[in-house]
């Protein structure tokens, strides 16, 4: 916070605006990765809701039940675990390997889960995570190029 005196110089103005501005861009860059954390969440609880609905509607029971049980369940989880994919784009972006390293981070998180999948006893764990695994490099490759630097240091 800047003294009255000097808060009413020109200079004064001047820095008081540079803040302001830093403290756009920060907000900005924070909601940047909200949007892409809720861009993950929502691909993947869809993907993990479409195949617990076919796998009950194949049992003959309810389809949106199931839809729903594996939507909601993921939906959570999937808001504070996803967040680490834009941090981790944002640290990529600066490579010019940043699709490779960002396909090779999705490829990681599905791995993990596929682990996580056989510790929690998941019948068949990787018919389970392949389609999420497709989906999520489909996603992390339009995350790539909406936000890729293309001759921008």
């Amino acid at each position: 916070m800047l003294k009255l005196k000097k808060y009413l110089t020109l200079d004064g103005w001047e820095e008081d605006w540079r803040q302001t501005r830093d403290d756009f861009k920060r907000l900005k860059t924070l909601a940047e990765h909200l949007y892409w954390d809720l861009y993950y969440t929502v691909g993947y609880s869809s993907t993990a809701g479409l195949g617990n609905g076919l796998a009950n509607s194949e049992k003959g029971e309810s389809f949106s039940e199931g839809f729903g049980e594996a939507y909601v369940n993921n939906f959570p989880l999937g808001m504070l675990v996803n967040l680490a994919y834009p941090l981790a784009f944002k640290k990529f972006e600066k490579s010019k390997y940043y699709r490779l390293y960002a396909n090779l981070f999705t490829l990681g998180v599905n791995a993990g889960f596929l682990a996580w999948h056989y510790l929690a006893g998941t019948d068949n764990p990787v018919e389970t995570m392949i389609p999420n695994t497709i989906v999520g490099l489909l996603m992390a490759n339009r995350h790539v190029s909406e936000t890729q630097n293309y001759g921008k240091d």
